[in-house]
């Protein structure tokens, strides 16, 4: 009974962290506070090791909002993203078959801007990132069915990129991995390579 009230705090704790961070941002008038919207598609492979299964990358997206406090050059960037992803399994015997889940990712990354000018920047990142997983819609083979539902909700990744500021727009590519387990029977670490396009509103 105890286990569903401790991972709905889990999840709770980096949504406030974001909120505070947001609202604090603001209120430092002295610094460069940009807040915006993304969204954008991602590829993941659940990297599973289990028998003869085969993994393949399989297409997702991703939306939600972020906020960046610029240092100079260098600069801090929180995100609140609800992304959706897939991933392909194959068996030599039982064939092709998908499987997706919901989660929630709260990257938070350090940057420093190769190129800065008022109108475009060239930045490199890396960080790491929260991800609590709120559904998963398994259609995998049947042996391994049962292991599924022993997915971990809470899980802590990495993630680093490239990305470019032109104007208020942002474009990011990013490779997001795993430092936890998704599932003890699996041992699995998703690898996820991500896209998106954001717009600060101010």
């Amino acid at each position: 009974m105890k286990t569903p009230i401790n991972k709905r705090n889990l999840f709770l704790i980096p949504m406030i962290a974001f909120a505070l961070i947001t609202t604090q941002a603001k209120s430092q008038s002295s610094l460069p506070i940009h807040v915006g919207l993304k969204g954008g598609g991602n590829f993941t492979s659940l990297s599973l090791n289990y028998g003869d299964l085969k993994n393949k990358f399989a297409a997702g997206y991703s939306a939600g909002a972020f906020t960046r406090v610029d240092f100079s050059k260098l600069y801090i960037q929180g995100e609140l993203l609800y992304s959706h992803k897939s991933s392909k399994v194959e068996s030599d015997q039982l064939g092709s078959q998908k499987t997706s889940w919901n989660s929630i990712d709260v990257p938070v990354t350090i940057g420093y801007k190769i190129l800065k000018s008022d109108q475009l920047s060239v930045r490199v990142f890396g960080g790491g990132v929260y991800s609590y997983i709120l559904n998963d819609k398994a259609r995998i083979l049947q042996e391994v069915k049962e292991s599924f539902k022993k997915f971990d909700k809470s899980n802590i990744g990495y993630v680093a990129g490239v990305g470019v500021d032109l104007g208020k727009i942002t474009l990011d590519l990013s490779a997001q991995g795993s430092l936890t387990k998704m599932s003890s029977d699996f041992k699995s670490r998703p690898l996820t390579f991500q896209a998106t396009v954001g717009f600060m509103i101010f």
